[in-house]
């Protein structure tokens, strides 16, 4: 690296570097910088008054610390002490290596906002640590200043130059990059001390809780740990992928199988498992050598940890088209915004859009894997809620830009879980089973639009134009008479007529041919006039317990048949012993129960010839709808299905279906 460029001499014996707060990407090249210059002082833009307070916090790393000072009549001053912070990193390495720390900035009241309207510094890896510094202090250098920015950097310089005087040794400064060509030029005239506060009367140091690094880093709390890890040297051992995703945890008892989010110590394993696979997966090696960060690749790895588990949560199979569209979305997003790299937001958007909320909280907890922050500690933990900081005793609320994330992040939704899963099972004592009202009503509503769209499917096949000459029919065919201008004709249009209305309906998602996915085989009839009777065959769901008395299954195949209350079990009735597969008895079912002529039929291919037979001697019409024609988002959350052991289920069930 040529330090001259990145870090030059203000003045003899002090370097200046330019950083950008709290991003990982400058905590790595700071690191690199200062093991190349090795200086005797490591200065940094803090305020002086908080030099105890931020020598404790820094000796927790890697647990991150969140030091807080209130005065009457001010805003609270915050800092979250983040691994990958630069700050942070110099303090460190100064702690690590005994060199002495000096904390510049002068407190005073004024303390101005700054935008950062940078490039994002992944770029670093690219132009080179030289040319990025040079375009930052260009744009640095066209920002607006006022008095109390001067105020701030006049004081800076002058607490640099009393450092040189008194400690001596080489001096390697980072200030933030809104101010460090201005303290360089300080540096070279006359200073004075600055009428500045000399110290506070309250500072704590408080532990920050794991569940709520999101919500004040600015990078995902997995880019922080790939840092440790490397910054170390070498990463532990690669762990094997198996270990990184989200585990179901599987109790059995009287043939249940009780499904739950992992218990603690469970967790805390993955959560290694995941920044150390991370650390292999997501750096990049820089020109000396050193292996930092990459956060371009840390992208993919979040994707592939969070598709796995989601799949061994729901048990459905993410496609290629989802993962070609959550990147480009995100990528696309993120440079609406500025960004050259997408994080943790942009993420999250993206996995709710390709796949549900269940994906989206795979893609959350895989980026906020930080194996080092613990809820308990030797301090006091502190709690984010929105913009405020709950110390325990009383909240502070934030004035810096720790909360740029937490206040545009989407909800996302945890899954329920249990210290004791077995208590569970005590919930399975009623006598009957019965469905979840809400989700009734998606399936009922995806029935009528799967109705509409056959008859509309029918009415475009029997549609016709012609000339216009009489009558208008059903009114001007545009289209036509645009391709045919040349003729000089008018046409108009008769609109199809469907042969009758849509009955019962059909979906077929998953035709079961070895019979073994989908045993669990069920007739119900519905609770009132607005509802279908249903019969479907679907997953196990004792092999799901989610809540107490609560399971979750997902749907190979249904059936629905309007009006309610005529449905009889077609999986004994005797009429369809002589059918192939599941899906031939729901058909011939739906052939004979519906009421209208015409039969929707959802699914991957056409129903065999031998059923459309059966409905046409019954006079009834099968209308295929290729189940890749709908919207695949739809049908991943109507394929979803809980099964509740007794209606009193229904008050609870809200917290746990997902």
């Amino acid at each position: 690296m040529d330090f001259d460029r990145i870090a030059p001499e203000a003045v003899t014996g002090i370097r200046i570097l330019p950083v950008l707060h709290d991003r990982v990407d400058f905590g790595a090249l700071v690191n690199r910088l200062l093991r190349a210059l090795d200086p005797a002082v490591v200065a940094v833009e803090l305020p002086t008054t908080l030099a105890d307070a931020v020598k404790t916090a820094v000796a927790r790393l890697p647990q991150m610390s969140a030091v807080v000072s209130e005065e009457p009549g001010e805003d609270a001053v915050v800092w979250v002490v983040a691994a990958g912070d630069p700050m942070v990193e110099a303090l460190r390495w100064a702690a690590e290596n005994g060199r002495t720390v000096v904390l510049i900035d002068p407190d005073l009241r004024y303390r101005g906002r700054h935008t950062e309207p940078f490039p994002d510094p992944q770029v670093i890896h690219d132009l080179g640590p030289e040319a990025y510094v040079e375009i930052v202090r260009r744009i640095a250098a066209d920002q607006p200043r006022d008095n109390g920015d001067e105020l701030r950097e006049r004081g800076m310089a002058h607490h640099l130059k009393q450092a040189a005087a008194t400690v001596g040794g080489e001096i390697l400064a980072l200030v933030g990059a809104a101010h460090a060509d201005r303290v360089a030029a300080f540096l070279s005239g006359p200073t004075a001390p600055p009428l500045a506060r000399q110290y506070r009367t309250s500072v704590l140091v408080r532990n920050l809780h794991p569940d709520d690094l999101t919500a004040v880093l600015r990078d995902p709390p997995l880019a922080h740990a790939v840092h440790e890890h490397l910054r170390r040297g070498d990463p532990p051992a690669e762990p094997e992928f198996s270990r990184t995703t989200s585990r179901r945890i599987e109790l059995r008892r009287d043939g249940l199988r009780i499904v739950s989010g992992e218990p603690i110590v469970e967790e805390a394993e993955r959560t290694e498992a995941v920044a150390a696979w991370a650390s292999h997966n997501a750096h990049r090696t820089a020109e000396d050598g050193v292996r930092v960060v990459d956060r371009a690749a840390l992208g993919p790895v979040v994707w592939r940890v969070a598709a796995a588990s989601w799949e061994e949560q729901t048990k459905n199979a993410i496609s290629p088209w989802q993962r070609s569209i959550f990147f480009d979305f995100a990528r696309r997003y993120a440079r609406i915004q500025g960004l050259l790299v997408s994080g943790l937001y942009e993420w999250v958007v993206a996995a709710r859009g390709v796949g549900d909320d269940n994906f989206a909280w795979e893609i959350f907890s895989a980026a906020r894997c930080y194996p080092w922050q613990a809820a308990a500690a030797e301090i006091e933990t502190a709690r984010v809620d929105g913009e405020m900081l709950d110390l325990g005793n009383r909240s502070v609320r934030f004035r810096r830009r720790f909360f740029k994330v937490k206040r545009r992040l989407v909800p996302v939704r945890a899954r329920p879980t249990t210290d004791d899963p077995a208590a569970w099972l005590e919930a399975f004592d009623a006598t009957g089973i019965c469905s979840y009202p809400p989700e009734d009503l998606v399936v009922e509503d995806y029935g009528r639009y799967l109705k509409h769209k056959a008859v509309a499917i029918l009415s475009a096949e029997n549609r016709r134009s012609e000339p216009f000459s009489t009558s208008m029919l059903d009114g001007l065919d545009l289209r036509e008479t645009l391709l045919r201008w040349h003729e000089g004709r008018i046409w108009v249009q008769e609109m199809g007529r469907a042969p009758g209305s849509a009955g019962s309906v059909v979906a077929i998602f998953d035709e079961d041919a070895d019979g073994t996915t989908y045993p669990y085989l069920l007739s119900w009839l519905g609770e009132h006039e607005q509802e279908s009777d249903m019969a479907f065959y679907a997953t196990d769901p004792t092999l799901q317990i989610v809540g107490p008395g609560i399971m979750r299954s997902t749907y190979g195949g249904f059936m629905l048949s309007y009006p309610p209350g005529r449905l009889y079990d077609v999986w004994r009735d005797p009429d369809y012993r002589d059918a192939r597969s599941k899906s031939d008895i729901l058909t011939m079912a739906a052939v004979d129960y519906s009421q209208e002529k015409l039969i929707v039929h959802l699914a991957p291919a056409p129903p065999p010839e031998r059923i459309k037979a059966y409905a046409n001697r019954q006079n009834k019409h099968i209308v295929h709808i290729p189940v890749g024609s709908v919207s695949p988002v739809t049908v991943r959350r109507i394929r979803v299905v809980h099964v509740l052991a007794g209606r009193d289920k229904r008050e609870i069930a809200k917290g746990y279906v997902w």
